[in-house]
């Protein structure tokens, strides 16, 4: 049953796009493709943590080293890799996958069900892949009845399994390979896909070659580089000079110039990522909802969008992305400085001429504003204009930057360890799918004595919401997962645990290439990428 499809391929905007391809292309093609990428890859074990701190560069390059048993397109339909088809039981628990035959993995050592079903109860071990619990927290067992036939059982009916199983971590990697290299693994990746690794300068450059015995046919490079290239002026000059054929994370600012290059096309499209400043809802003077709501009508996000973005964002409406599937459009936080001084006014915070921030019982209003530099767009540049709308209402701000490596030392820690009031942060439900998003971010914490779940940082808990994720999770009918999900976004909406931002457009440039994929995912897809 391929085919099960998100609502999208309507919503995308797009300048100009590069044509699909098949993979198989002419024995003139080119030899090298150089990909400019804003962060650089330092881990390719899809079943490990270390992969997230390269986000998304990481998972770019384990596309093209690994294959799915699915996939998804451009316009986030899944379809066939290395399952050609598959069934579920009626009670939507049981699901059987037929394996792709005469596969084998780049180490010689072939794809059978019992291999597949090896490295895909690495990812259903709790121990592992902490960062995506909710993708694989839902399977009870994984086993292999025959050679070719993958049998997966769920605890429950799992409407987003398909989803779950097109998503970067659910990569097959070879079962011997793994067993080889042991916790070093992540560096020795081998996979089934199209390219393998050739050259590995960590930190800096990761060049992949073309597996020629890849069973889909021959790929369109003989190498492909990917570049750490952080300077965003330097993307774009490359693509411009044509020192590279593809250059992500393009300023919006410089999308008209890009766009009258000879032989470049500029892709922008809306993305799933949102972003806000999560709130450290264990601060004291952060518990009272009214100062939490005064931050969201300090801020005029619409301006920030126009003017940092030119326009290449949409500010939110609910925590969801609108081309997120279960979204729901749940109302503004509208601008509105007055409602804001009156809320802090309500909640005690008094302005002390003549600096203007205010106090309570001696304390000032002082908060402190996290964001790494360069990890997201504009990131430095958004936050400090919103600290002169915070300062404009009688909050006190001060940064706290970091680099983007050890951002998330910051961030996935126990609560008692933090050292900032908001932090700048974009979640990216890279399996497409809302429920996974909201259960990520705002599903309760077991304890206060390890790291967050998953993506609760701020410490978000409400129970009804947790019951409503879990109703949502259990549901295959798409109408009774978005009923629930809307309640979900309805409530997280009004509790405020989020100083709500904007969803931003993804943005990539290439040159004289076809066949790039640009998902709204954020993900820049190169496998079948050719002249």
């Amino acid at each position: 049953m391929p085919g099960v499809r998100c609502a999208l391929s309507a919503l995308i905007a797009v300048v100009t796009i590069a044509a699909l391809a098949p993979l198989h292309v002419g024995a003139q093609a080119p030899a090298t493709l150089v990909v400019a990428q804003n962060v650089a890859v330092t881990a390719l074990d899809p079943a490990g943590p270390s992969i997230f701190l390269v986000y998304p560069a990481g998972y770019e390059a384990a596309f093209l080293v690994y294959d799915g048993l699915v996939r998804f397109t451009e316009a986030m339909a899944i379809v066939p890799e290395l399952a050609t088809s598959w069934n579920v039981s009626s009670d939507g628990r049981t699901w059987a996958f037929k394996l792709r035959p005469g596969v084998s993995f780049q180490d010689g050592t072939p794809l059978t069900a019992q291999a597949a079903v090896a490295d895909l109860q690495r990812e259903i071990n709790p121990g592992t892949n902490q960062s995506n619990r909710p993708l694989w927290d839902p399977i009870a067992s994984v086993s292999a009845p025959d050679a070719i036939t993958i049998r997966i059982v769920t605890k429950e009916p799992y409407g987003a399994l398909l989803n779950t199983l097109a998503h970067g971590s659910a990569l097959i990697a070879s079962p011997a390979a793994v067993e080889k290299s042991g916790a070093q693994y992540k560096l020795h990746p081998v996979g089934t896909g199209p390219y393998k690794v050739d050259r590995w300068d960590v930190g800096t450059q990761l060049e992949v070659t073309r597996n020629t015995q890849y069973w889909a046919g021959k790929p369109g490079f003989d190498r492909i580089v990917l570049r750490n290239v952080p300077d965003s002026t330097t993307r774009v000059a490359m693509v411009q000079s044509g020192q590279a054929q593809v250059a992500e994370a393009i300023p919006p600012e410089n999308v008209d110039e890009l766009g009258r290059v000879p032989g470049v096309t500029v892709t922008v499209k809306p993305a799933l990522r949102t972003f806000g400043m999560g709130i450290n809802m264990n601060r004291p003077i952060l518990q009272d909802i009214r100062v939490r709501q005064a931050l969201n009508y300090a801020v005029n996000k619409e301006l920030i969008v126009k003017a940092l973005f030119r326009g290449n964002a949409t500010v939110l409406r609910s925590p969801l992305a609108p081309q997120t599937s279960g979204y729901a459009d749940v109302g503004p936080w509208p601008y509105d400085p007055p409602k804001a001084r009156r809320l802090l006014e309500e909640a005690g915070w008094k302005p002390a001429p003549p600096i203007g921030v205010r106090v309570k019982d001696g304390s000032p209003l002082q908060l402190t504003l996290l964001t790494p530099q360069g990890a997201f767009p504009h990131d430095v540049e958004v936050i400090e204009t919103l600290a002169d709308y915070l300062r404009n209402v009688g909050f006190e701000p001060h940064f706290m930057y970091v680099e983007p490596a050890v951002f998330w030392d910051h961030l996935l820690i126990p609560p008692d360890q933090y050292k900032w009031d908001l932090v700048l942060f974009g979640f990216n439900p890279s399996n497409g799918d809302g429920g996974y998003h909201l259960d990520s971010l705002y599903h309760s914490n077991p304890d206060r004595q390890h790291r967050p779940r998953v993506w609760n940082f701020t410490w978000y808990a409400n129970p009804e919401v947790d019951a409503w994720l879990n109703q949502g999770a259990r549901a295959v009918d798409p109408k009774v997962r978005a009923a629930a999900y809307a309640k979900v976004e309805r409530r997280v909406w009004n509790d405020v645990p989020y100083l709500w931002l904007y969803a931003e457009n993804v943005i990539v440039a290439t040159r004289d290439v076809r066949g790039v994929e640009v998902l709204p995912i954020v993900f820049t897809i190169l496998r079948a990428a050719h002249r």
